[in-house]
């Protein structure tokens, strides 16, 4: 193996957390870092938690959210953007949250969102 791609093979190991997202409360991830559910997801894609951010300038809202079951989430905090930015209007940091995910090959998009 040639030395560079020794190196950064051994970057990507050394990279990987092999501790459980629920050991990490605070996590924040993007939804490239995420794993996603072998099968396709059955039916919406929806998941609940609080704002804790909304850049209404980006059109981007961040999310404390649980577990997404359906494609294989773990509870944490990331960022979404949404499908039509009018979907935030009435939405504040603290507010309880269910929203509906555009679909598994989009997962970062918000389609629906509402006040629980």
């Amino acid at each position: 193996m040639h030395r560079s791609t020794l190196a950064l093979a051994l970057l990507a190991v050394a990279a990987c957390d092999p501790q459980p997202a629920a050991t990490h409360p605070s996590t924040s991830s993007s939804v490239a870092d995420m794993p996603m559910a072998s099968a396709t997801a059955a039916g919406p894609i929806v998941g609940s938690g609080a704002v804790t951010a909304i850049n209404t300038a980006a059109h981007v809202i961040t999310i404390s959210h649980g577990p997404i079951s359906a494609i294989g989430w773990p509870a944490m905090t990331m960022t979404f953007t949404p499908e039509h930015p009018a979907l935030l209007s009435g939405i504040s940091v603290g507010d309880r949250v269910s929203f509906q995910l555009k679909s598994e090959q989009e997962p970062a998009i918000i389609v629906a969102i509402s006040k629980e």
